[in-house]
């Protein structure tokens, strides 16, 4: 066979690359947007044995919601009366203040509704964090034929601990910058909420999308400023599957299913990224041609 000459050589070398370009920028926002349904489609229909990963946080779950919802339905009236005792009296203005009390009453059990909500969602978050982990796991294995370490029970309890702290971390992470700008909303009027909301939707959605690349960011030992630049070069993709994540994680009673479909969403798509190529600041430089 003979070789071709070196500058043919370097003609392919450089159309190979530009080529490689629009690979690159194959995933957008709709495309990222995606991958939650791709995940449910995996876990529910095409791999239905991995309810062994999911079942037991869902379970977990369920349980912890209906204790706390008997508990406000049984006893708010009895939390309210023991802010502000029923009024009396009768006529005009009795009749004004038991209807001010009923608002209170409704006010106040919604506040505390919405409370115990983001109390049993964080609680849902570190109790199904080893388990998302063992899931996505699977779903790596099953999408690319490739095993993970051994099982070990001391592997494990220190995958657990490791990841619990992290949920914890990163839930205080959120905490501390939403709760400022919920804050701030209220000394600017108008504006204050404007921004709020604006930068509340991105923020939740590209925290959503860190959250559930994680797990094989992780496995592959992913730092803080790896992880920065996996947004910060795939910001798209990463935001509508972010986007899509949030728009069912809001739904009641359906968050509670599609929890492992976002775990195993984030993992196709952290897989797919993963095929797109290295970050320019980490690719490594392509073999020079040989020389004739």
């Amino acid at each position: 066979m003979t070789s071709e000459p070196p500058v043919v050589q370097k003609v392919v070398g450089v159309v190979k690359g530009v080529a490689a370009v629009p690979a690159r920028l194959t995933l957008g926002f709709f495309a990222g947007f995606r991958y939650p349904f791709r995940g449910a489609r995996f876990v529910y229909l095409q791999h239905p044995g991995l309810v062994r990963f999911w079942i037991f946080p869902i379970l977990i779950t369920s349980v912890l919601l209906t204790v706390v919802f008997y508990q406000l339905g049984t006893h708010h009236q009895a939390w309210t009366e023991a802010i502000w005792a029923s009024p009396t009296g009768d006529g005009l203005w009795g009749w004004v203040k038991r209807a001010v009390h009923a608002v209170f009453d409704w006010g106040l059990t919604f506040v505390l509704g919405a409370a115990a909500l983001l109390v049993v969602a964080a609680l849902a978050s570190i109790i199904a964090a080893p388990f998302n982990d063992l899931l996505s796991e699977e779903v790596e294995r099953r999408e690319t034929g490739v095993g993970g370490p051994p099982f070990t029970l001391g592997a494990l309890l220190r995958d657990t601990v490791r990841t619990v702290r992290v949920e914890v971390t990163k839930l205080v992470i959120y905490a501390c910058v939403m709760v400022p700008m919920f804050i701030l909303q209220f000394l600017i009027p108008v504006v204050g909420a404007l921004l709020y909301t604006a930068f509340g939707l991105v923020f939740t959605a590209t925290y959503f999308a860190v959250d559930y690349v994680d797990w094989p960011a992780t496995r592959r030992g992913y730092g803080v400023r790896r992880r920065a630049a996996l947004v910060r070069e795939r910001f798209l993709p990463m935001l509508g599957f972010g986007a899509g994540v949030y728009l069912f994680l809001m739904i009641p009673l359906v968050n509670l299913l599609f929890m492992p479909a976002a775990v195993a969403g984030g993992t196709l798509l952290f897989l797919d990224l993963e095929r797109e190529g290295a970050s320019p600041e980490e690719a490594a430089p392509a073999p020079a041609a040989p020389e004739a």
